[in-house]
């Protein structure tokens, strides 16, 4: 098991002051250091999980892409005036990104049931609506305007949502923002990420992604399922609140090091030179945790939550 907070805390009193006890002791010698150990615990760890010893957790994504009943509708379709029309039988629900002033009129069977106009002259706007028809209607929809204009990730979905923003965007990749869907997430981890699909595709390790800025993952339309990805994250923040027996997601080797920059944190006021040993000797591990994390490693046994 590891270790607790406050056992960090104990450790890093022991360190200080060759405190022989098992409880922190509660007077005026100890209040204030153990005060600021927050801060220091929190700078220790945000050292270790970042180039020392990560964390490494998990997290899946339900991958279903609704169909869009349009072919080609991930292309971008322009017009120096006049009418772009799309169509499609049985659709209950729009998407489409808009460029210019444009009046978008939907129809079903031929008969108008709603109108819009959207203007957006800079960027490509987007544009849902929920469509109330049945499996056998034919649904249009006229995008007009006297002067250009153009529509891109267009799509006629035959599936109707609670909400007009619950619409889905379209478009031939689907972006997933992994600091939205994992808070901790620091970046993706070296171990592959695992597919499950249909059929003889059920669990499997894929190439079938790319990522972008570093926290993006971009997952191809056209290849849903379940998938699992592993990621390095940041640590969990301790504060003044957290309790004493909260335990830490470190392993053996990193709870041996936290007192010892906690140490040298918290006594360089008061003995610089045993602060700066401490230090040294948490450098000294710190860079050995370092060369281990760059040896080759089993991607076979992975932990989806603590310390690798």
């Amino acid at each position: 098991m590891s270790a607790t907070w406050y056992d960090i805390k104990l450790r890093t009193i022991q360190k200080m002051f060759a405190h022989k006890g098992n409880d922190i002791p509660q007077d005026t010698s100890t209040n204030d250091y153990v005060a600021a150990m927050p801060g220091a615990c929190n700078e220790a760890l945000q050292t270790l999980s970042t180039v020392g010893k990560f964390i490494i957790k998990s997290i899946q994504i339900a991958h279903n892409p609704i169909k869009n009943l349009i072919n080609n509708g991930a292309r971008i379709w322009s017009s120096e005036g006049g009418t772009i029309e799309i169509s499609a039988s049985g659709a209950r629900s729009l998407f489409a990104e808009v460029l210019g002033n444009v009046t978008a009129t939907i129809y079903v069977d031929g008969n108008a049931v709603e109108s819009e106009t959207i203007s957006s002259k800079t960027y490509y706007s987007p544009f849902r609506k929920l469509i109330s028809s049945t499996s056998t209607q034919t649904v249009t929809v006229k995008f007009v305007s006297d002067y250009p204009f153009a529509i891109k990730n267009y799509a006629l979905y035959g599936a109707t949502f609670e909400s007009v923003d619950d619409v889905p965007t379209f478009a031939e990749v689907v972006k997933y923002d992994l600091t939205q869907l994992a808070p901790s997430f620091f970046q993706l981890a070296d171990d592959p990420i695992r597919y499950e699909g249909e059929y003889s595709e059920r669990y499997m390790e894929t190439t079938s992604y790319f990522e972008e800025g570093g926290r993006i993952l971009v997952l191809y339309r056209d290849k849903p399922g379940n998938y699992t990805i592993y990621y390095k994250a940041y640590p969990q923040k301790i504060t003044s609140s957290t309790p004493d027996d909260y335990v830490l997601e470190i392993a053996p080797e990193v709870e041996a090091l936290l007192p010892l920059y906690m140490a040298s944190q918290l006594y360089k006021d008061d003995d610089n030179s045993i602060a700066i040993d401490y230090l040294n000797m948490f450098e000294t591990g710190l860079s050995r945790l370092q060369d281990a994390t760059r040896e080759p490693s089993s991607a076979e046994i992975t932990s989806e939550s603590g310390w690798t």
